[in-house]
């Protein structure tokens, strides 16, 4: 049996994620796979890591959690994503208009969707007030543990989408609905840098990406894998004992790791344009500070 197909025996019986140490060990004990190598647990590693990247969300596996892997069918489970709402109710509407819109909206736009898609059964002659009170219950009574979040007077989201992201660009949208419309056609850029290229410094994450990618191995690391799921990227950093792995979370500026309430403890390294979190309990690549050494 191939290393992949013997992983995903071994993950579907066990029904739970395991390191690529336990796959291996589970699955040679059982006579799935037959290796010579000495490091058949690194094989499966690698295996697992290249399929994910390759194939993406075609992929059966996923990276459940540091050095872990579980398979993708799990989170699809109807169980696991979605909320037990009584059908036709206030917060079942909600949820479904919010989810099918995926954008904040206000009680009145959720409230006259909902009942134009038949997802709302109501007699009462004042629905979104019924709307807005049911969520406003909903999130007082649960606080975090509820599936909505207020974003800005009167408008709310979901929890899901990562909820301090969706509220940082909300308020660079409300500042952008501010400016003339002279201003909102103009470009906007960076410091200008003049670095392998570049001319501008990064304006988001994307940038940082970008950039980083040029001088990566100038700074003695060389990545191995880039993943859409937390932390961004897996590296390799020479070390007196050897290299080791690193893992790595890309950002604009570092405080955003603490913004999207990433665990420092699943993480190695903060790469970012501008540094200012203070007292930051990992270690972070400033590229702004990089580029005026390089």
């Amino acid at each position: 049996m191939s290393f992949l197909k013997a992983a995903y025996q071994i993950l579907k019986e066990e029904d739970r994620p395991l390191t690529s140490a336990e796959i291996t060990e589970k699955a040679i004990a059982r006579n799935l796979i037959r290796t010579k190598g000495r490091t058949p647990s690194a094989t499966m590693e690698a295996r697992l890591y290249m399929d994910i990247i390759k194939r993406g969300e075609n992929s059966l596996f996923t990276k459940v959690e540091r050095g872990k892997f579980g398979l993708r069918e799990w989170a699809q489970l109807p169980e696991t994503s979605f909320p037990h709402f009584r059908r036709n109710s206030f917060k079942d509407a909600a949820y479904k208009v919010l989810k099918f819109k995926n954008t904040p909206l206000n009680i009145q736009d959720i409230t006259t969707i909902a009942i134009k898609k038949g997802l709302l059964k109501t007699s009462g002659r004042t629905p979104e007030a019924s709307m807005g009170a049911q969520l406003y219950m909903d999130l007082r009574k649960l606080k975090h543990k509820s599936f909505f979040v207020q974003l800005g007077k009167n408008r709310f989201g979901l929890r899901e989408w990562g909820i301090d992201v969706i509220e940082e660009e909300m308020e660079k949208e409300e500042k952008l609905k501010k400016l003339q419309p002279t201003d909102r056609k103009r470009s906007i850029v960076g410091d200008p840098i003049n670095f392998e290229g570049l001319i501008y410094g990064p304006l988001n994450e994307n940038g940082v990406i970008f950039l980083f990618s040029k001088i990566h191995e100038q700074l003695g690391i060389k990545i191995e894998a880039v993943q859409a799921s937390f932390p961004d990227a897996k590296g390799r950093r020479k070390t007196s004992k050897g290299w080791e792995d690193i893992w790595i979370e890309f950002e604009y500026k570092s405080s955003q790791f603490k913004v999207h309430k990433h665990d420092p403890n699943e993480c190695d390294i903060i790469v970012c344009w501008e540094h200012d979190w203070k007292g930051c309990p990992i270690e972070v690549i400033e590229l702004r500070k990089v580029i005026r050494e390089l």
